[in-house]
C-alpha cells in the first residue's frame, strides 16, 4: 500500500512483461506501466506523453525489432504526489517521474538548483548542467540505485522564483515583518529582507493570503496563473530567484537490468529529447502566464539589479549548508557545487553570489 492505495492488477504480477506480437510480425511488445500522481493537466506528464513516448517509440521503429506498450498510470490512479518514488522502488509501476524534492531524505543531492538562488532562470541549462553533474560524480547515481531505480534524465518545471503579495513592494525593505507561504528552501531565500517564510503548499497559497494567514507567497508564474494566485496577491514582484530542477526520470532498476538493449538505448538517448522540451515548454509558459495575469490585473514590479544583489549578499550561505548535509550522506556535496557553479560561469550567466567561494 502507497499512500492508502493499491491496485488489484498489480497483486497479480509484475508491472512488466515481454511477449510476442501478432503472430507473423517480428517485433517483440514490452509493456510499461508509467506512473505520476499528477494528471495529464502537468506539463511534465503532457510532455511526457506528446514528446517522450513518440520519441521512444520512433527509435524503435527504425529496426522494428520491439515496440512498448505503454500503460498509463497519472493523476492518482496508482499513487498521489510524492508516493512515486516508493511506487517504481518497489514494482508497482516500471518508469514515472519523481519529484525529488519531496525526498530530501533520498536525494538531497538534487537540491542543489534550490540551495543557489539569484544564479541562473534557463531551466534546459539548469537540467543539462545537473545530468552532467550525475554523470561525472557516482554518487548521484547511487541515491536512484540505493532506491532501486535506474536514472534517466533530471526534469524541471518551475522556471523562476517571484513574490506575490496582497500589498504594494516599495523596495526590499517593504518586506520586512511580512509573513510568505513557500515550500522548502524557497522559504530561506527571504530571511535577508526580514520577512518570514511560511511552510505550505500551493493549492493553500490562496486561501492563506484570503484570509490573512499570510501577506503573500513565493512561487513561480504558471503556478500563480493557474491557482489565480494573483486575485489574493495581485502584485507580481520580479525578483528572479531563478529556476530549479525539481523532478527525474527513473526506471525500476529490476526493470531496466531486464529490458533489451536496444529498448534500453531508445529510453535513454529519448530522455534527453524530453528534458529539453519541458524546460522549454516551461519557459515559454511562464512567459504567457505573465501576460495573463497582468491582463486580469495583476502589477508586475521588477527588483532593481542592485537590490537583487543586496538581497542576494543578505542570505545565510544555504549552499554551503546544503554542501554539509550532502557530504553527511556520503557524497562529494562541496565538489558538486563548485562543478555546478564552474558550469553556470562557463555559460556566462549572471551570477549574483558565487556560492562556491565561501
Amino acid at each position: 500500500m502507497i499512500n492508502g492505495f493499491i491496485n488489484p492488477k498489480f497483486l497479480l504480477g509484475g508491472a512488466f512483461a515481454l511477449a510476442l506480437s501478432v503472430p507473423g510480425y517480428a517485433a517483440e511488445t514490452v509493456n510499461l506501466t508509467t506512473v505520476s500522481g499528477y494528471a495529464k493537466t502537468a506539463a511534465w506528464v503532457q510532455i511526457f506523453e506528446d514528446v517522450y513516448v513518440p520519441a521512444v517509440n520512433a527509435k524503435l521503429a527504425e529496426t522494428g525489432n520491439y515496440e512498448i506498450n505503454w500503460n498509463y498510470g497519472w493523476g492518482g490512479s496508482i499513487v498521489g504526489p510524492k508516493g512515486e518514488l516508493e511506487a517504481i522502488e518497489v514494482g508497482l509501476a516500471d518508469i514515472g517521474v519523481v519529484q525529488t524534492v519531496f525526498h530530501p531524505d533520498k536525494l538531497r543531492v538534487y537540491d542543489i538548483a534550490f540551495a543557489t538562488p539569484f544564479v541562473t532562470t534557463d531551466l534546459d541549462l539548469v537540467t543539462r548542467t545537473v545530468n552532467d553533474l550525475t554523470a561525472e560524480f557516482p554518487a548521484m547515481q547511487q541515491v536512484w540505485s540505493d532506491n532501486g531505480m535506474h536514472f534517466l534524465t533530471t526534469l524541471a518545471a518551475v522556471d523562476n522564483y517571484q513574490i506575490l503579495l496582497n500589498g504594494e513592494y516599495t523596495g526590499p525593505e517593504s518586506l520586512n515583518g511580512l509573513k510568505l507561504g513557500g515550500a522548502g528552501m524557497n522559504l530561506r531565500y527571504v530571511e535577508g529582507v526580514g520577512a518570514t517564510g511560511v511552510s505550505s503548499t500551493l493549492a493553500d497559497f490562496y486561501n492563506g493570503v484570503a484570509s490573512g494567514l499570510f501577506d503573500g507567497a513565493i512561487a513561480w508564474a504558471t503556478a500563480a496563473e493557474a491557482f489565480k494566485l494573483y486575485e489574493a496577491a495581485p502584485t507580481y514582484v520580479k525578483v528572479d530567484f531563478g529556476g530549479v530542477n525539481s523532478m527525474a526520470l527513473s526506471v525500476n532498476e529490476g526493470i531496466w537490468e531486464g529490458l533489451p538493449e536496444e529498448v534500453q538505448i531508445a529510453l535513454n538517448e529519448s530522455a534527453e529529447t524530453y528534458r529539453e522540451a519541458l524546460a522549454k515548454f516551461s519557459m515559454e509558459e511562464a512567459a504567457q502566464a505573465i501576460d495573463d495575469m497582468v491582463a486580469a490585473g495583476a502589477t508586475v514590479v521588477q527588483v532593481s539589479q542592485e537590490d537583487r544583489k543586496i538581497w542576494a549578499d543578505g542570505l545565510a550561505n544555504i549552499a554551503q549548508e546544503w554542501a554539509t548535509e550532502v557530504e553527511a550522506t556520503g557524497a562529494p556535496g562541496g565538489d558538486i557545487l563548485d562543478a555546478y557553479i564552474a558550469a553556470m560561469k562557463a555559460a556566462d550567466q549572471t551570477i549574483l553570489r558565487d556560492w562556491s567561494a565561501e
